[in-house]
């Protein structure tokens, strides 16, 4: 009997890690290779001919101008409808689809709409306020300032550690799932309460410094996406923070237990931490939100701060 105990947790683990490698790879697939075999497929609807002032341009722009602000009216409805509903894969999924546009700034084509580009179309609302709407979340790259001309391999290095953790922490959670846990506490859940979100942010960063860096478009330039980064990794963020909410009601204080000994996400200094979350902690008098409301509130004053602390960013990168 202890045999068969024995060879069902070998095929369990040996399942898992199968499973989690190809999400990782199915990832790594999309990021690199999907979108140029998209792009070229789209070019002939979307060709990258044109030249910037041209009448057929701004056709185009007339044209697609509907489809931009439809699709960032959805796209923030799903966002918003995730925490209304308590619905965690509706507020993924409009994060998921804010960012994506990103995948344009490979296209190395002239015109910013052209082929995969036209994607860029998602945020056409906010290029007509202004195009430095998108250099609203420069704040994200002082992590990275410091790299200076190494920041192109650097970027991609940090996608590989990204891809790693997803394919770690999935690893885990299927695992979790095969051994009949509650709660996925151990390996990498044992540092991070969150590690495919952590994953996923992780490599959707290093992706965003590259396309900032390797943008080839020659002519309608469009700023480098850290505003619809940060806004994607709080929505992210903010869907973590209502699972957790969930849990609590699903599992108790087991659950609370978990979360006094594991950090949120990102496993820094317990000095480093405190100052971090001291916001949020002052905003609603507990160490975590208990309900949507606190989330909102949270997620408002994390942005106000992102927002605000970028605008000297902004202004120093222009000169």
């Amino acid at each position: 009997m202890c045999r068969w105990k024995l060879a069902l947790r070998r095929v369990d683990f040996f399942v898992a890690a199968f499973l989690s490698i190809l999400f990782a790879v199915a990832l790594l697939y999309a990021t690199l290779d999907i979108p140029m075999i998209i792009n070229g497929w789209m070019l002939k609807a979307f060709p990258d001919h044109w030249m910037v002032g041209n009448a057929e341009v701004a056709e185009v722009l007339e044209v697609l101008r509907p489809v931009g602000y439809i699709a960032f009216i959805v796209t923030l409805v799903l966002i918003i409808l995730g925490f209304a509903v308590r619905n965690r894969w509706l507020g993924a999924l409009g994060s998921i689809a804010f960012y994506l546009p990103t995948f344009g700034y490979f296209a190395f084509t002239m015109f910013f709409l052209a082929g995969i580009g036209v994607l860029r179309v998602l945020w056409l609302p906010l290029l007509d306020l202004s195009p430095n709407v998108l250099r609203l979340g420069e704040i994200v790259y002082l992590p990275c300032m410091a790299f200076g001309f190494l920041l192109i391999p650097a970027s991609c290095v940090i996608m590989v550690i990204g891809l790693t953790l997803f394919a770690l922490s999935v690893f885990t959670w299927l695992y979790s799932k095969f051994k009949g846990l509650e709660i996925a506490d151990f390996w990498l859940y044992k540092y991070s309460r969150h590690p495919q979100y952590l994953g996923f942010l992780v490599w959707s960063y290093g992706l965003m410094l590259l396309a900032s860096y390797v943008n080839a478009s020659r002519a309608g330039h469009v700023p480098a996406p850290s505003f619809p980064w940060l806004i994607s990794a709080l929505a992210i963020v903010g869907v973590a923070l209502h699972e957790e909410q969930t849990m609590i009601k699903k599992h108790g204080d087991k659950y609370k237990k978990y979360m006094e000994k594991t950090p949120f996400m990102i496993p820094l200094p317990k000095k480093l931490s405190t100052i971090i979350t001291a916001p949020a902690r002052m905003a609603i008098k507990k160490n975590w939100p208990e309900n949507r409301k606190q989330t909102l509130s949270i997620l408002l004053i994390y942005f106000c701060i992102l927002v605000l602390s970028s605008l000297p960013i902004q202004y120093f990168m222009k000169l």
